[in-house]
């Protein structure tokens, strides 16, 4: 009856987390963990006996071992008895298969929240026609159909890992595309557990939404500027006109979609970096932020903390 899923639900006040040995996970974990107003926390992991489960475990989170969360459709919605609010930090090729069975889990379980795994620009305005963002666009679809509420996350760019895949370290080398002015917003990863954690008290996201956050707001030229500081060193840089960049991003997809990672990676490269360039503003969360009054990493610490032994 209708009151006696009124009941299952109001009673439903766990925080359950997916993808929390992953990398991103394992960063968003820590801060997450902190989140007030639920009787538990609950980590949902496939080897509860590995390190990183272990981890988790050590953070404060209670582990519930599921081998096969695509697979196991009842054991999931077992697993996921007593849930409000799900947040997902998995990435990779099964992202929207995996996160579409925690969804219909999660909804059949009683859950009245879904954070899915779209920490990074703000799609709204960035677009989804890139591969990999599409499929965080199905995963959202999949939640309009299942009637459960999402609250998306958007971080900017991960301040502690996307310079690592933009320049090349080892020889001292960056190329952008366009000038390398446009500022955009950079946020370090263990932060986003933080404010996330803040952001879930806040009755405005009881029915979902969109959260944004900001660590750092700079331009690719200032950002390099102050690598070189951190590493003493100074860097080679060239830039790349913004439509010929966008001619090699297409060219690399092609191949990228036939089966060549280096290639996919590449032109998933050329995209984050250019699309600021062609006018694109979904990477400038600076008149959206809200980090709760969370301290947030500047880039300096950060720089400091991935490249100061350099």
């Amino acid at each position: 009856t209708i009151q006696t899923l009124f009941t299952i639900m109001s009673d439903n006040n766990t925080l359950f987390l997916f993808g929390g040995t992953g990398g991103l996970g394992m960063e968003v974990a820590q801060g997450l963990v902190t989140a007030e107003g639920f009787d538990s926390k609950k980590a949902i992991v496939r080897d509860a006996s590995s390190d990183k489960a272990k981890s988790l475990e050590t953070m404060g989170w209670t582990l519930v071992e599921l081998k096969d969360i695509v697979g196991d459709a009842k054991g999931l919605e077992d697993a996921l008895q007593g849930a409000k609010t799900v947040v997902s930090t998995v990435g990779g090729n099964d992202m929207v298969p995996l996160e579409t069975a925690v969804i219909q889990a999660s909804k059949k379980a009683g859950a009245s929240l879904f954070v899915p795994s779209q920490f990074g620009v703000d799609f709204r305005r960035w677009g989804t026609e890139f591969p990999f963002l599409g499929g965080k666009k199905k995963v959202l679809e999949a939640a309009e159909e299942q009637g459960l509420p999402t609250l998306c996350v958007f971080s900017g760019y991960f301040s502690d890992w996307i310079f690592s895949f933009f320049i090349d370290v080892e020889n001292i080398s960056a190329t952008w595309v366009g000038d390398g002015n446009t500022k955009l917003s950079f946020t370090k990863r263990s932060d986003i557990g933080y404010v996330l954690a803040k952001a879930l008290a806040d009755p405005a996201y009881e029915k979902g939404g969109f959260l944004a956050m900001q660590g750092s707001f700079v331009s690719f030229n200032e950002a390099t500027e102050l690598i070189s500081k951190t590493m003493g060193k100074e860097f080679t840089v060239e830039y790349m006109d913004p439509e010929k960049a966008k001619a090699k991003e297409m060219e690399l997809l092609e191949a990228g979609l036939k089966g060549d990672v280096g290639s996919f990676y590449g032109s998933f490269k050329l995209h984050l970096m250019g699309e600021p360039y062609r006018g694109n503003t979904g990477c400038d969360l600076s008149e959206i932020y809200n980090n709760y009054g969370h301290k947030m990493a500047t880039l300096e610490e950060v720089f400091a903390s991935v490249y100061g032994s350099s």
